[in-house]
């Protein structure tokens, strides 16, 4: 079976990959319990998004000859699978995905016998080991990890034992907005997306709850005012999924998305909110689309756009039903911010550049790729908080990104690593540069939108350039 493409990575300096197929996901390192009587490339056991999993280290095969640098072992953890289980992989940066055309494949080495190598691929002048999870041997030690004998096909990953929800807070997740000068919290049931509000138009004979319509994703929605936002330029539309179809409440800014314990909640006594919330030391009313429309909404409903669809949710703006998705951070000065794991090709150190008269202040040229001239769009340029078109002082590092069929190099100060986020971390946003919000760590964290890097850079002109040719 030919795989899809490939995953590259490096373990101990020294790049490697393997099918793209068979990666379930790439996590962060946690404690490992070793294992007696364990052969040196079973580092031993480690629970890895609630499965117990044994963890290979293949600077433990001696004919590699590789050794993690200063006694620092790799950062990741590259799920595979294998046989009829799991096992985790540990290695160092990840370098993205090849796709099969682009490689010439080539028997292992003799000095890869014994190894889980199982030949190598040329790319450009780049050769890779690549590994095949199947020949990873794991040790008759590691079947103590998995109770009921020594099956040789479960030591490849047993379920853990699910968390104690006793010992969880049950909670509900708020968006927290400003609207009339004051801190205002939202619920988040109907909640399809949020985009900043540019030019409304005005509807004759509307209710004075309407502000007018927007333009967003494509089509036209409709724009009102529940809260006293005011007539003031600018802010942000939060759409409301209701039975009329998606309506927009506008907003004066959004803070974010707070995710609030139930014990921080109290119900309303009679004729006020059903809920309130304690948010830094205030309380605050819970806000529905009831709430803020309610009754008025039959007033509004000949408003809606497009005869107001109550089955229409967005659905390209929702948020996804995956268990999680998987985004590459990235750092901009000293700021972070992430892009979609799957529109990432690879990462690569970044060449000499062409820069080209009547550019844009992002748009920073072309570079030569593994003999392909792509174009680069700097993002040290394009987000800067000093001077924009400033040419920053230090090469960065590219990370290749398909955009419309288009590649394009897109150049961070440096890259963090692969994050896998639940997707109730993921929060929908709608702007030129953004397209999402991830929480991570505590912080708030813009996923770049890949449309909207190329339309401040210059556009259809940037991605001609990074099509493949005929």
């Amino acid at each position: 079976m030919t795989p899809s493409g490939f995953l590259t990575f490096d373990i101990a300096g020294t790049p490697f990959a393997v099918a793209a197929d068979r990666v379930e996901e790439v996590a962060e390192p946690t404690g490992i319990t070793r294992l007696p009587f364990s052969p040196p490339q079973l580092e031993g056991l480690a629970n890895v998004a609630g499965r117990i999993l044994p963890v290979l280290d293949v600077t433990g095969y001696p004919s590699l000859r590789l050794a993690w640098v200063g006694g620092r072992r790799g950062g990741l953890l590259i799920v595979l699978r294998a046989g009829d289980g799991l096992l985790a992989l540990r290695a160092g940066r990840i370098g993205g995905t090849l796709p099969v055309e682009r490689v010439v494949r080539s028997v292992a080495e003799p000095e890869d016998e014994g190894t889980p190598v199982a030949g190598r691929l040329r790319h450009g002048d780049r050769s890779l080991r690549l590994l095949d999870p199947d020949l990873m041997r794991l040790g008759r030690g590691s079947a103590l990890a998995v109770p009921g004998g020594m099956d040789a096909d479960a030591l490849t990953g047993g379920a853990a034992d699910p968390p104690d929800p006793s010992r969880e807070r049950a909670s509900i997740r708020l968006l927290m907005v400003d609207a009339a000068g004051r801190p205002q919290a939202l619920e988040m049931t109907d909640l399809l997306l949020v985009f900043p509000v540019g030019e409304l138009r005005p509807l004759p004979h509307a209710p004075a709850l309407v502000r007018g319509v927007a333009r967003v994703q494509e089509r036209s929605i409709l724009v009102t005012d529940p809260l006293g936002a005011g007539d003031r330029p600018g802010g942000h539309a939060v759409v409301m999924r209701t039975r009329r179809g998606p309506v927009g409440v506008q907003v004066d800014s959004v803070r974010g998305v707070v995710r609030v314990p139930l014990d921080r909640l109290r119900a309303g006594e009679a004729g006020a909110p059903a809920q309130s919330v304690d948010f830094n030391g205030a309380w605050l009313d819970v806000k529905g689309v009831v709430r803020m429309l309610g009754d008025r909404l039959d007033d509004i409903g000949r408003f809606v756009p497009d005869g107001g669809d109550p089955d229409d949710d967005m659905a390209d703006s929702r948020l996804p039903r995956r268990f999680y998705r998987r985004f590459l951070t990235l750092v901009v000065e000293a700021r972070v911010f992430a892009l979609e794991f799957e529109r990432v090709r690879r990462v690569v150190e970044i060449g000499d550049r062409l820069r080209l008269p009547k550019g844009t202040e992002s748009f920073d040229g072309l570079t030569d790729v593994d003999g392909r001239i792509l174009p680069v769009i700097d993002l040290r340029r394009l987000l800067a908080r000093g001077t924009v078109g400033t040419i920053p002082a230090t090469p960065g590092i590219a990370i290749l990104v398909d955009i419309d069929g288009g590649t394009v190099a897109v150049i961070a100060d440096e890259i963090q690593r692969i994050r896998k986020i639940a997707s109730e971390d993921v929060d929908p946003l709608s702007d030129r540069l953004t397209a999402a919000v991830i929480r991570l760590d505590h912080a708030l964290i813009p996923v770049l939108r890949p449309e909207g890097l190329t339309a401040a850079a210059g556009g259809t002109k940037v991605l001609s350039l990074g099509k493949d040719a005929p």
